[in-house]
């Protein structure tokens, strides 16, 4: 009887063992401090020997596991709880997506911030943590830049070694769009049923279904008896009164037409539907809760269209260009700003605070005492493709306006100069000053009335500018959201005199029997139901409203600082200048021969060899000076 208790305490001993040995060994292997040829100094950011040396990856069976701390006193627990608080860091799918993008090129924290729209220090602890679980390999270059190299498929490598982000994928790409699309489906299902049991019961109790037990035995007597229930109904259901309330469920060809197709083989298969088709039942959910932000992705946005600005300039801006991507911006009054003696420069630039301080710039003061932000770390590249993208594109910027200020006017892109001025001489506008296109261009774009509200439209018209699209109360066509309110108020009143009408049993103390006795149980959640359905999209629409209006004034505040740069106010120009002289040329990590010192994808023994053959070179050059200036004595 003893034996299976012993026999299991002796397997937990050795197991018990063999983990504390293995925790003493990855201990001791921490509290090794590492060559000093590898004490490399690197910036940003402390990175440890594991982090950075894959030597450990290649012989070991498990990968490395990083601490902030290398001592004896490291316990097994704190091992545990440091791996499992870096596999919980998996990036988004938004920065894998945006590295799988380099196709296995090199990348930077810049790079990565501008792709993805991030901030740099961000930027810099995915990249670290991306390295560790996809094996990636990380180089140092000469000034202390990291530069990293992944596999050329990011998702498919995470998804073969972490079981973690393959269930995250799976919930992202399977469960939740299912589990959403059926929630969906199911709020208009609960609308119809609500609708069917109150007006069922409505008609029951009026047509005597709730009479006292007396007359109904009265009844079936006349009857001559007949089954239980009501009224002669099978089962409580059917029979004299047509259809379950509830028979809907089994109508499902008429409620899933719309979601499915027939696929040729008897069969039933998901239908691929338009975008922006919406089916009744889901048009009901939509109705009462949304479609959710139109918006979420505006931080990246933000960010990603800030640091390629920034880089385009040479890593120097000033606030006027930073504004049209922020959103605390004030609106500039373009009649003070450009207007000789009335013309200003602003001086409370705050505003631009949460960008600098993202992509890490540096406030500097000319010499004319403004202020121009550096961002030296945006310009820096691993990749030969941003050192084109980084050039200045203004004369891009300026056909792109003006062919957006002519389509406008409803004229061609590539319309001449005579017949602009046809179009203002049509229109009795004075051109009087105006040489050049570019000048009966801005004669154009003032005389033109104000753009639409609706800004939707135009928020990719300009991909350089950040403009926020405005919420709408339901993606679902008019007559469906009509429908789907209709029946909300149909629902509230007919929950309303159902309450009159129940209320009138309950002052008696009478219980309805049967099926219309466990309405009058759950009616109190019928009734909730009903004033939820229509209150909350009317606390929605109200709260819509508010933030339209928001989205409206920061939007304007963006194309009005947009217009403020392509006016050409001299206090605007002297600060670009400043910004100029302080910019740089966008510099590329690892297109130099001796540019990379450390490189964990090359072996240590490889790394000494091309060390000792460097050192070799160097005093061959030296001889062959030397013997070059004694020959020529």
């Amino acid at each position: 009887m003893k034996l299976p208790a012993i026999f299991f305490r002796l397997c937990r001993s050795v197991v018990v063992g063999i983990v504390v040995l293995q925790s003493l060994s990855l201990c001791s292997a921490f509290s090794r401090p590492p060559p000093a040829a590898f004490t490399i100094p690197i910036r940003h950011h402390a990175v440890t020997r594991a982090s950075i040396i894959r030597t450990t990856t290649k012989f070991s069976p498990n990968p490395p596991i990083r601490s902030r701390q290398s001592s004896l006193s490291l316990s097994p627990s704190d091992l545990s709880r440091s791996h499992d608080s870096l596999l919980e860091r998996i990036p988004s799918q938004n920065i894998i997506t945006a590295i799988d993008q380099s196709s296995g090129n090199p990348i930077t924290a810049s790079d990565l911030s501008t792709t993805a729209g991030i901030s740099l220090s961000q930027a810099r602890k995915e990249l670290t943590t991306l390295a560790s679980l996809t094996r990636g390999d990380i180089a140092v270059s000469s000034n202390g830049e990291l530069i990293y190299t992944f596999p050329p498929n990011v998702s498919s490598a995470l998804v073969e070694t972490n079981a973690k982000f393959k269930a995250r994928k799976v919930w992202e790409e399977k469960v939740y769009p299912t589990a959403l699309y059926v929630t969906k489906l199911g709020f208009g299902v609960v609308l119809l049923a609500s609708l069917v049991a109150i007006f069922s019961t409505i008609f029951f109790i009026s047509s005597g279904g709730g009479s006292s037990d007396r007359d109904e035995d009265d009844r079936r007597e006349r009857r001559g008896g007949g089954g239980g229930g009501m009224m002669g109904m099978p089962g409580g259901f059917g029979g004299f009164w047509g259809p379950s309330p509830f028979d809907f469920f089994y109508y499902r060809p008429y409620y899933s037409r719309y979601y499915y197709v027939d696929d040729g083989t008897g069969g039933a298969r998901r239908g691929k539907r338009n975008d922006d088709e919406m089916g009744f039942l889901e048009s009901v959910f939509s109705y009462v809760f949304g479609d959710g932000n139109p918006n979420g992705d505006v931080e990246v946005r933000r960010l990603s269209l800030a640091a390629e600005m920034i880089r385009k300039n040479g890593g120097a801006v000033s606030a006027e260009q930073l504004a049209p991507y922020c959103d605390d911006a004030p609106i500039p009054n373009l009649e003070e700003v450009v207007g000789g003696e009335k013309e200003r420069a602003y001086v409370d630039e705050s505003f631009v605070l949460p960008i600098v301080a993202q992509l890490d710039g540096e406030p500097q003061v000319t010499e004319e005492g403004d202020i121009v932000y550096v961002f030296p770390e945006l310009m820096t590249s691993a990749s030969s493709s941003s050192l084109s993208s980084a050039t200045p594109s203004k004369e891009s910027e300026r056909m792109r306006r003006e062919s957006r200020i002519l389509r406008r006017a409803g004229l061609e892109e590539d319309a001449p100069t005579s017949t602009i001025k046809t179009l203002l001489a049509m229109n009795r506008i004075s051109t009087r000053g105006a040489l050049e296109r570019s000048d009966l261009i801005n004669v154009l774009e003032r005389a033109l009335p104000d753009e639409p509200e609706d800004v939707n439209e135009d928020v990719d018209a300009d991909p350089s500018l950040l403009l926020e699209r405005e919420f709408k109360f339901s993606l679902a066509s008019p007559i469906q959201t009509l429908l789907a309110g209709g029946l909300g108020v149909v629902n509230l009143g007919g929950a309303l005199y159902l309450g009159n009408l129940l209320g009138q049993y309950a002052s008696y103390g009478i219980r309805l029997p049967s099926y219309m006795g466990v309405i009058q149980q759950f009616y109190p959640l019928l009734l909730g139901y009903a004033v939820l359905f229509n209150a909350i999209p009317l606390i929605r629409n109200a709260w819509i409203q508010g933030q339209n209006a928001k989205i409206q004034r920061r939007n304007e505040a963006r194309k009005s600082w947009r217009a403020l740069l392509e006016r050409n106010a001299e206090s605007v120009k002297r600060k670009l200048a400043a910004a100029a002289r302080f910019g740089r040329r966008m510099r590329q990590l690892g297109s130099g021969a001796g540019d990379i010192i450390f490189d964990t994808s090359k072996d240590l023994k490889e790394m000494e060899k091309k060390k000792e053959r460097d050192v070799m070179k160097d005093f061959d050059k030296v001889l062959e000076e030397k013997g070059s200036g004694s020959a020529w004595e």
